[in-house]
């Protein structure tokens, strides 16, 4: 199994993996690695260190996809991306005389540019270990979007096929598999950035079908959907909620001709499901807002009975014990600037810190912080700092930390991202 670590050089930021043994910079892997140049391939170098071989790999300005993921879903798109990027370097492999059974598959040593959204990885010579193809299928399994139970189908299906038919399975099938998904049209892409379901440029599979016809002829099918299916359903959740003075909900298209809903009787269908749910759902919230759970009721309703005797001692008592509500422990830190203003809450589990407003938790519009600078996160002994591979750095009381580092943080504790200081409170 590889094992890799995260250093820091003067300008870049690495993962570097040893040698077992010295390497043959002769041989010809090495010397086309070292080369560069090769699209997709994160550059190379060897350097020797006590007498060890290193292979350093610059990501700088890269995130792993196990921290970009790690609390959001893979959806379609992203899946489809991704095989294609798989493909497309699988072949570059190949062009260039390399094994694509070197290249290195786990998670953690996949990273995704913040800017392009585009893939790189890393291309270990002569590789005699296992290549973490299953981590990443386990990874794809765990993390796939559970709401399109068609793409869970796809990726159960291939991370299955992986297991039976190994490489033979992924220099053929596995993208043919895939090709059968129909990516999401109705994001937009932007910058080419592959974040929340878009598709970015770049890759073979860069084309993505604006326009998916939502209607076949005759109005049977919306994006392969039996409409009979659907608007069943949507009749069956509609009378559900419908008051006990209105009509059944009638949805089918055809049925009366007059009905604005369907597509019959040459009436344009205006609205349709989503406005029908849309008008149910806000009169559910106005039943919930306008319904008396008893607050607010007539002061009668509060007042407690006179006692049915009197207890003259206690009368005169004047320093009896009251009962004092105390208010709940604040459990939440804060981060704050140095002149003791509040910048963020941390009232979850994690808070991601960086420029990429759509990304983090904590937005700091500065061009020295990095798109996701750090995080910080809850263990079971207290918060933890961990910087995200970021270009200048996190410091943690004046001491700079490696990139994906993780130091215990402690009230009072200075934070500091590249230039901004953030006191953790």
């Amino acid at each position: 199994m590889i094992v890799s670590e995260y250093v820091r050089g003067l300008k870049n930021n690495y993962v570097r993996i040893r040698e077992l043994s010295l390497p043959d910079e002769r041989k010809y892997q090495y010397c086309i690695m070292k080369r560069g140049g090769i699209s997709g391939l994160l550059p190379f170098e060897i350097r020797y260190i006590d007498s060890d071989a290193y292979m350093y790999y610059d990501i700088t300005s890269r995130q792993n996809l196990t921290t970009l993921y790690s609390k959001k879903p893979l959806n379609r798109n992203w899946i489809i991306s991704f095989f294609s990027s798989m493909k497309r370097i699988r072949n570059e492999a190949v062009r260039f005389l390399l094994d694509p059974e070197n290249l290195i598959w786990n998670p953690s040593n996949i990273f995704q540019d913040l800017k392009t959204g585009k893939f790189g990885y890393l291309y270990v010579p002569y590789l005699n270990e296992d290549n973490g193809m299953s981590e990443l299928m386990d990874f794809m399994v765990s993390h796939v979007d559970y709401s399109d139970e068609e793409l869970v189908k796809c990726v159960y299906s291939v991370a299955e096929q992986y297991k039976a038919g190994g490489e033979a399975y992924l220099s053929d099938k596995v993208y043919s598999d895939i090709a059968g998904l129909e990516p999401v049209s109705d994001v937009k892409v932007a910058s080419g950035t592959p974040f929340e379901g878009e598709i970015h440029s770049g890759y073979e599979n860069d084309s993505v079908v604006s326009d998916v016809k939502s209607e076949t002829e005759g109005g049977k099918t919306i994006e392969g959907k039996d409409m009979d299916v659907v608007y069943t359903q949507a009749e069956k959740i509609g009378n559900a909620f419908k008051a006990p003075d209105e009509k059944p909900l009638k949805l089918k298209p055809g049925l009366s001709g007059t009905s604005g809903l369907g597509h019959g009787g040459g009436v344009k269908r205006t609205g349709g499901i989503k406005e029908i749910l849309s008008k149910m759902m806000s009169r559910d919230k106005k039943i919930r807002e306008e319904y008396d759970f008893g607050y607010e009721s007539e002061s009668e309703a509060a007042v407690a009975e006179e006692p049915l005797y009197s207890d003259q001692e206690s009368d005169l008592d004047t320093e009896g014990t009251v009962f004092v509500e105390l208010p709940p422990e604040d459990v939440s830190h804060r981060l704050m600037t140095e002149t003791g203003q509040i910048m963020h809450v941390i009232s979850g589990e994690t808070c991601v810190i960086g420029k990429k407003e759509d990304e983090v938790d904590l937005f700091i519009d500065d061009e020295g912080i990095s798109r996701m600078h750090a995080r910080i996160f809850k263990k079971d002994d207290g918060f933890y700092i961990e910087d995200l591979n970021s270009t200048n750095g996190t410091f943690k009381n004046g001491l700079r930390l490696k990139p994906y580092e993780q130091k215990k943080l402690s009230k009072g504790d200075e934070i500091k991202l590249a230039a901004r200081k953030i006191i953790f409170s």
